[in-house]
């Protein structure tokens, strides 16, 4: 399985530093690095499982509309936006809801991940399709706790809730199910999730979006053909417009959700811990720093001189 991880700060080992830890928890908040380390419990267990076909990018932010998806798995049974959870404890899945339990019954708990996690597919779907493509499978959002402490009670719910022992089946329905895009495919909206193509004018878009075959014709793919052999052959004949629609910078990218840009917006507050007042004020930033968090780092960094230096006394005393 391809790996794309687009994680801020890590080194090429993706691995955290000690001053990289201090910046992401002061960007992300103090569960960043756990949420790191329940992201590759999950990313470990799909890349044992999947060999070729299957794109995984990870922590891809899309355009300017504040929404990072943790995992984005591309594979010839669909597309799918998977959240990925690091609560412990007993919750419930009800419908769109999303209920912690709390003295023998269940309260609503802050954030809604199923909203949340419904909101990462909508935004992936719009953003993919922003760019004059049109997609041949619906986004699938999922959530998927890495913590075997946490049990989930489902009822009916909005989108695909798995417990950490639920993924086994996950991966096994993926791999037994009938194939619905080609390897060429994989590859290519992988490429326009990570490099995103700007759209010329809606007229011209429509005409450039690829005709892709039937689901039906999807079923007679051989699926252990080569992926880099069917991209080399069919990725030319059927994205020949898009050859004709320039790369960009994807910070210049203005995206934004129509129908459901109240509900992205929101979605990106609550992963951001702030209001929604004051989320349309823009900090002032030194080295992609907040004042407040500057003033965060110099507070750490003169505890931590603190502590030298009482230790250093204790030593010199003895």
């Amino acid at each position: 399985m391809k790996i794309l991880d687009q994680t801020p700060l890590v080194d090429e080992k993706g691995e955290l530093g000690f001053s990289q830890r201090l910046q992401g928890i002061l960007q992300f908040g103090l569960n960043w690095p756990v949420e790191l380390k329940a992201q590759q419990v999950i990313i470990n267990y799909l890349d044992r499982n999947f060999e070729k076909g299957y794109t995984l990018i990870r922590n891809q932010a899309l355009g300017q509309s504040g929404i990072v998806i943790p995992i984005i798995l591309i594979g010839t049974a669909g597309i799918f936006a998977i959240n990925i959870t690091h609560l412990r404890g007993r919750y419930e899945a009800a419908g769109e809801q999303w209920n912690v339990e709390s003295k023998n019954e269940y309260k609503p708990a802050h954030p809604n991940l199923i909203q949340e996690t419904a909101t990462m597919a909508r935004a992936l779907t719009a953003f993919i399709e922003r760019q004059g493509y049109k997609l041949p499978t619906p986004v699938e959002p999922t959530l998927i706790a890495a913590e075997p402490g946490l049990y989930i009670q489902s009822s009916q719910p909005a989108i695909k809730v798995l417990m950490s022992d639920g993924i086994r089946t996950f991966v096994t329905g993926l791999k037994s199910s009938a194939p619905v895009l080609r390897a060429d495919i994989v590859l290519d909206l992988a490429d326009r999730i990570v490099n995103p193509r700007q759209a010329r004018a809606q007229s011209a878009a429509n005409a450039m979006a690829p005709t892709l075959p039937p689901a039906a014709s999807f079923q007679q793919i051989d699926r252990n053909a080569e992926p880099q052999a069917q991209a080399v052959s069919r990725a030319r004949a059927i994205f020949a417009a898009a050859d004709d629609v320039k790369p960009f910078d994807a910070s210049n990218f203005e995206f934004a959700l129509e129908e459901d840009e109240a509900a992205a917006q929101a979605a990106a507050n609550r992963i951001d811990g702030i209001s929604p007042s004051e989320s349309t004020r823009k900090p002032r930033r030194i080295f992609n720093l907040t004042l407040v968090q500057i003033a965060a780092l110099v507070a750490l960094a003169l505890i931590l001189c603190c502590v030298v230096a009482a230790f250093g006394y204790v030593f010199y005393m003895r």
